[in-house]
């Protein structure tokens, strides 16, 4: 074939293709066909502006819609595609639109709720571990408006504006952890130094800039910022401290073998860790100039950071492991007395059941993946562990229910809790309310039973309901099953349905009534899992508590 008859075959090829192409969405179909696939896709575009910018549904969710309709539109079906399959495709996307705006604000308000307790759980973390109460209080301001914009929210833009700052403070508080380290860090160096006879005023006051900064920082960016330019800092102390350096690689294996012993008594796999130590301390030996000693301080320090996560999972684990035995312990050796049957039940059993407690933890435990999983892992059996030293303490304590408790006591210092908070002895069957530590309200209650236990731990008031009826989860003819139930006064305590609400029907409250005695109209026991009080006081109760007021189960 000569060069000028290939030019025009391959001419031809392309005007054949191009007819092809623009043949898909007109040869196979009639003008009218055409003209309604227009008006579906107009439709269409409308629909999803409303979604935008009425609704607020976040891009994420309509994306797949949005990216289905521009194949239409560009005929993606294929050579028998025209325009009757893409009016019927149109209206398909138009009804899949329709059912994500009827759907997105339920799913959107779970995820908002799911992420607000989220929030709440790193703020009840950080309060234990004694952060500044200053940066606490902003953060719970941020939870408690949270909440509200929560209660107030209609619309799936609403919600997703909630979730997302959530998540946001969320994360701001898990940063945090790291910056204070850091902050500890920089500050053994300094005392190294000080203890070394060498001046390091600068340091000093570059410290003190440095808290200030921790304490102002209330976003994830500002803690990781705040990391590097500690981490600056110590790189440039050590360069202008030539003579301490020697000190503070000393100071620096001591943390390391430190933490190396501690992981060994976790039970962790320190192999690997093992031989980076003696690396290092080889390295350490031989080291003559301040280019070595600056290459294993950055050396230890990154071997340092890569010890964090195995360290938090290390003492999870044990927390774990303590809660265990003292679990089985205290259900072994401390057992109470029923005075209606005569029956001895474990007095841990709350912790022992397969939903709360215990299992709870190792679930959460075994769920763990992350550094802030294994965070929540440990401090949940923290809590716990704690809670149930409380109780075995207060078994012995013959104090009057209506007088503190040095058990509350106890656990009010731990949680750092300082304002406002309810505090349940689930063996003393009795609630009390403090205010900065002093005792100002007090009750008997009645909590869950046996089979259906209240959650042990430390809570926070979740909302707050009057007037509502509580159904019940479980099918008629179920043990558990009870009639729809008109409850006056009630507040969330935990997740799942669990309350703090007046029980009009009971009899008795106070203790031993969680355990089998005769009230029919109560099931002749303790609640389903909630804490019940006379009708009168509730109404007090309802009045006293705040929501995300801590409520300590113990």
């Amino acid at each position: 074939m000569t060069r000028q008859g290939w030019r025009l075959r391959m001419a031809l090829t392309a005007v054949i293709g191009m007819s092809v192409v623009s043949m898909l969405l007109t040869a196979c179909g009639p003008a009218q066909g055409q003209a309604q696939a227009d008006q579906n896709k107009a439709k269409l575009d409308r629909e999803l502006a409303r979604a935008k910018d009425n609704l607020g549904i976040p891009d994420s969710m309509l994306q797949p819609i949005e990216t289905q309709e521009g194949k239409i539109a560009s005929g993606e079906g294929g050579w028998n595609y025209n325009y009757q399959d893409a009016a019927a495709n149109y209206t398909l996307l138009y009804t899949q639109l329709v059912g994500v705006e009827q759907t997105s604000a339920q799913t959107l308000k779970r995820q908002a709720t799911d992420d607000i307790q989220a929030f709440s759980s790193a703020l009840t973390n950080r309060r234990a571990q004694g952060f500044a109460p200053a940066i606490i209080e902003v953060y719970q301001n941020r939870l408690n408006q949270a909440s509200s914009d929560l209660d107030s929210a209609q619309k799936p833009g609403d919600f997703a504006r909630v979730d997302d700052f959530a998540r946001q403070q969320t994360e701001a508080l898990n940063a945090m952890g790291p910056a204070y380290d850091k902050l500890q860090e920089f500050n053994k160096i300094i005392l190294v130094i000080t203890n070394a006879g060498y001046t390091s005023l600068l340091a000093q006051n570059l410290y003190q800039s440095d808290v200030a900064s921790f304490t102002a920082a209330l976003s994830s960016s500002s803690y990781d910022a705040l990391v590097e330019v500690i981490d600056g800092q110590i790189t440039q102390l050590e360069a202008d401290q030539t003579e301490a350096l020697p000190y503070i690689g000393s100071t620096l294996l001591d943390q390391f073998h430190e933490k190396l012993t501690l992981l060994k008594s976790y039970g962790e796999n320190t192999s690997g860790f093992q031989t980076q130590y003696d690396q290092d301390v080889a390295q350490f030996k031989s080291a003559s100039t301040l280019a070595d000693y600056l290459a294993l301080s950055q050396t230890i320090n990154k071997q340092l950071e890569g010890m964090t996560l195995p360290l938090i999972r290390g003492a999870a684990r044990q927390e774990l492991q303590q809660l265990a035995s003292l679990v089985t312990y205290v259900n072994t050796h401390d057992k109470m007395l029923d005075p209606a049957n005569g029956v001895y039940y474990p007095d841990a059993y709350e912790y022992s059941n397969p939903w709360w407690g215990l299992s709870d933890a190792q679930q959460v435990f075994n769920s763990s993946r992350s550094l802030s999983d294994y965070q929540h892992a440990y401090f949940y059996a923290f809590v716990l562990l704690t809670n149930l030293r409380a109780l075995q303490d207060n078994l012995s304590d013959k104090t009057p229910h209506y007088l503190p408790h040095a058990a509350d006591l106890t656990l009010l210092s731990a949680y750092h809790i300082t304002g406002k908070a309810v505090v349940v002895s689930l063996r003393e069957q009795t609630a009390r309310f403090y205010q900065n530590g002093k005792l100002v309200y007090w009750s008997y209650v009645t909590t869950g039973n046996i089979t259906t236990p209240s959650v042990p731990g430390l809570n926070y008031a979740m909302y707050k309901l009057t007037h509502t009826v509580f159904i019940s989860p479980d099918p008629p003819g179920s043990p558990d099953w009870y009639a729809p139930t008109p409850i006056n006064f009630a507040i969330a305590y935990a997740p799942g349905g669990y309350f703090l609400h007046d029980a009009w029907w009971r009899a008795e409250f106070g203790p031993y009534t969680n355990l089998p005695h005769w009230d029919p109209a109560a099931f002749n026991g303790g609640s389903h899992g909630c804490v019940n009080f006379p009708l009168g006081n509730m109404s007090t109760v309802y009045s006293l508590v705040d929501v995300n007021e801590p409520i300590i189960l113990y």
